[in-house]
């Protein structure tokens, strides 16, 4: 009887164990998780972003990135329209650039390296997209000309600050107006509804 009493004990104070151990692991687990997404950026000043950042960035961030940041050169070279084999071109180059100059900023080598003065091959003026047109894109070309456009607009206001939480609520509002608005333009969609 002993024998079998000193047994249950054993079972119970193993699986009080074994839900403690649980306890605390879901707790590590809820701790990690609330400081990992603390420390998720949710913006990024284009300014301070090291080539070795850059390089480093998993495809879809480097592609947003990288997207923003042609808009942001658009503006300073005051060019209205899309050129996407412009931007291929100046992407290779900046990440070319960057391999040797890892602790450079990024700014200073799309300084160097991009086609600014180039001659334009000019597939889309974004000043004449529509609404219906933006819409009917597939999520990869909605996605390219939304971070274009943030970091064209960015630029005119001087503003550095890729804000992701901003640009994502401002694409919102921007795609509700444009389902109702599709022969408006683009741009007066962004004008009405972004913040």
């Amino acid at each position: 009887m002993i024998t079998l009493l000193l047994g249950l004990v054993a079972i119970v104070a193993r699986e009080v164990i074994t839900m403690r151990c649980r306890l605390l692991l879901l707790a590590l687990i809820l701790v990690s998780s609330a400081f990992a997404s603390e420390a998720r950026a949710t913006t990024a000043d284009i300014r301070s972003i090291t080539c070795g950042e850059y390089l480093a960035m998993p495809a879809a961030p480097s592609s947003k990135f990288s997207a923003w940041m042609t808009g942001w050169f658009a503006y300073e070279s005051r060019r209205t329209f899309v050129d996407f084999d412009l931007h291929r071109t100046n992407v290779a180059s900046v990440r070319g650039w960057c391999q040797s100059n890892p602790s450079a900023s990024v700014m200073a080598g799309l300084e160097k390296s991009m086609g600014v003065t180039a001659v334009p091959n000019a597939t889309l003026d974004f000043n004449k997209i529509t609404c219906g047109t933006w819409l009917a894109y597939g999520p990869a070309d909605q996605e390219f000309v939304r971070y274009f456009m943030s970091g064209y607009y960015n630029a005119a206001a001087s503003n550095s600050l890729l804000d992701f939480d901003r640009l994502q609520r401002n694409s919102s509002a921007v795609v509700t107006y444009c389902k109702k608005n599709k022969s408006r333009t683009l741009p007066t969609a962004i004008q009405n509804r972004a913040t």
